[in-house]
């Protein structure tokens, strides 16, 4: 049972973590590909319209390719975690059926958007206002279904009487503050994660021209792109700071042992510090390199040096969840740190020094650190979902109770095989259209 729990859970950790690449660029290109729809619009530059035009096409394949994706992370939700629909189906029965309508407008739009593109039929308003549903079809969806993990991680929206469900509210439920909390929280960080990703890639196009070619006309719109991503990402890392503020009071309220694991919190006190580096050790203290900022736990959880933080020995040993989240917490923490330098050192250096954005140094870091959104993003969701153990429902469903009887290890290694032909077909299909693009010369990556 125990290997087979363990199989089960590398399965969907390795499946989410394949999954959520194809889901951040799904969310934030249908709002990428509209701005610079619009952009070109207003200004009349059709360079803004090739690029959206082209991005679109990057769009509609990983659309369908994330359709897949998500398709096989649904079977695996089915067939290998059972226990969660048959717990909690009546509540999170709604977000699903919603998510299939929300999955229908943004395809019925998408196939319009596509279809009618240099059509001179459509007028162009017509034509951004496809794309805005689009948008909003992908994002509704988003919506939906993090409030399905929400309500995993604080389950909301019954009472459970003699083991049944009674006064059941699924509409709550999927409204809940943990739903908005989450969502609010995870948006901005896909957007920031894609944005950044597709700088890199602009960047390192900009790394294999010669050095004197890079500021020539040729290249020209390529570093307006740059610019232009650079200042989405600036936002959304804005908004990610503080929605982390968000987050971290109502962890503290709601999911305490999460955020006492996080920071290594044993006793409950006021006054808690925060504590970078170092790891738990068997005795209940840190082992290893570290340092704490005075207060900085309590203060994040509510305002104050004399908010009360609960610590881990409030929470029987069998329901702690495991306390490497802390390590990966703290990688977290370092590369926004590093992305919080580095994007103000971006606009700094276009101002002041724009001759250093061309050396080969600038856009090497461009291009390596343009894929750390994303590693963030992978970061954020094992810290969410390893943080709930040993819960698949907290308070209720254990993890193990939620697995199927069958032994997994018979027929988990399908999921993988099939994301790895989704993968290489993926990247087959994307090298297509981007070498088509060049082909073209429309100033396209």
């Amino acid at each position: 049972m125990q290997e087979s729990l363990n199989a089960a859970r590398v399965l969907m950790g390795d499946s989410l973590g394949f999954h959520i690449i194809f889901v951040l660029f799904g969310l934030t290109l249908p709002i990428l590909v509209v701005w610079f729809e619009w952009l070109g619009i207003r200004t009349k530059n059709k360079k803004y319209t090739d690029t959206a035009k082209f991005w679109s096409k990057i769009m509609a394949l990983l659309v369908i390719t994330g359709v897949i994706s998500g398709t096989v992370v649904a079977l695996q939700m089915s067939l290998v975690w059972p226990g969660i629909l048959k717990f909690g189906g009546e509540v999170i029965g709604l977000p699903f059926m919603l998510e299939t309508y929300f999955f229908l407008i943004e395809a019925t739009f998408l196939g319009l958007y596509m279809l009618t593109w240099d059509n001179k039929k459509v007028p162009p308003m017509l034509h951004l206002f496809f794309g805005v549903m689009v948008a909003f079809g992908a994002n509704a969806s988003a919506f939906v279904i993090t409030s399905v993990n929400a309500w995993m991680n604080n389950p909301t929206g019954f009472e459970l009487v003699d083991g049944k469900f009674q006064h059941v509210e699924p509409v709550g439920a999927m409204f809940s503050q943990t739903s908005l909390v989450q969502f609010v929280h995870s948006m901005p960080a896909y957007y920031f994660a894609a944005s950044t990703a597709i700088v890199g890639l602009y960047a390192a196009k900009l790394l294999r021209a010669k050095y004197k070619d890079r500021m020539s006309a040729r290249h020209a719109f390529d570093w307006v792109i740059v610019k232009r991503l650079m200042l989405f990402a600036a936002v959304m890392l804005v908004a990610l700071f503080i929605t982390a503020d968000i987050t971290g009071k109502y962890l503290a309220k709601h999911e305490p042992s999460k955020l006492a694991a996080l920071e290594l919190t044993y006793e409950t006190d006021t006054n808690v510090p925060l504590v970078v580096g170092g790891v738990a050790s068997g005795d209940e203290s840190i082992a290893g390199p570290h340092f704490k900022i005075p207060n900085g736990l309590s203060v994040l959880a509510g305002n104050s040096p004399g908010t009360e933080v609960k610590g881990l020995n409030e929470f029987a040993k069998s329901v702690q969840p495991p306390l490497y989240i802390h390590t990966l917490f703290d990688i977290k923490m370092t590369i926004i740190t590093f992305l919080a330098v580095a994007i103000p050192a971006y606009f700094a250096m276009r101002k002041w020094k724009p001759e250093w954005l061309t050396q080969r140094w600038a856009l090497f870091i461009m291009a390596a650190g343009g894929w750390l959104g994303i590693v963030l993003v992978e970061l954020g969701w094992m810290i969410t979902e390893i943080g709930r153990q040993p819960w698949a429902v907290r308070g209720y469903v254990t993890t193990s109770q939620a697995l199927t009887t069958h032994d997994v290890r018979a027929f988990g290694w399908i999921f993988p095989t099939a994301y790895v032909a989704l993968g290489v077909v993926t990247v087959l299909a994307l090298r297509k259209i981007v070498v088509a693009q060049n082909q073209k010369g429309k100033g396209g990556r």
